[in-house]
């Protein structure tokens, strides 16, 4: 039997995966302009996206990782901002889409804003349990 906290990683890495799916389709796929054109806080609808979905999928990586070696943990989560690289890659070569290296930089702000968040939670959490 699974214990709980085993099921919440397999959950993490099953999610992770849909999420790596479904980031490539919507990537390759063509779509209107509209995303581009909606702008929120001065920032376009896109570049959020890119910024929330990034920071989503850095999240599940490292709750995927749990149990596995360091190394491994840093493979998975390098995943992530070389996935976001790779799909801005393919759609320079798609003749439908168009290469941003915006888009970019928005993945890999949430990258970092989710392993920062993802620190501070966990330091926090360490903290109260050497205290307590």
């Amino acid at each position: 039997m699974i214990a709980v906290g085993q099921k919440s990683v397999v959950w993490a890495r099953r999610l992770l995966v849909l999420s790596l799916v479904g980031v490539l389709v919507a990537a390759v796929v063509p779509y209107g302009s509209k995303t581009n054109s909606v702008v929120v806080f001065s920032v376009g609808l896109d570049k959020i996206l890119h910024f929330a979905g990034f920071g989503v999928m850095t999240f599940l990586a490292i709750a995927a990782g749990r149990g596995l070696s360091r190394s491994r943990k840093l493979l998975l989560l390098a995943l992530v901002p070389f996935f976001g690289l790779g799909i801005e890659a393919l759609q320079y070569f798609l003749s439908y889409r168009t290469f941003n290296p915006l888009d970019i930089l928005a993945n890999m702000c949430g990258v970092l804003c989710s392993i920062l968040v993802w620190g501070l939670l966990f330091s926090r959490r360490g903290a109260k349990a050497q205290r307590g």
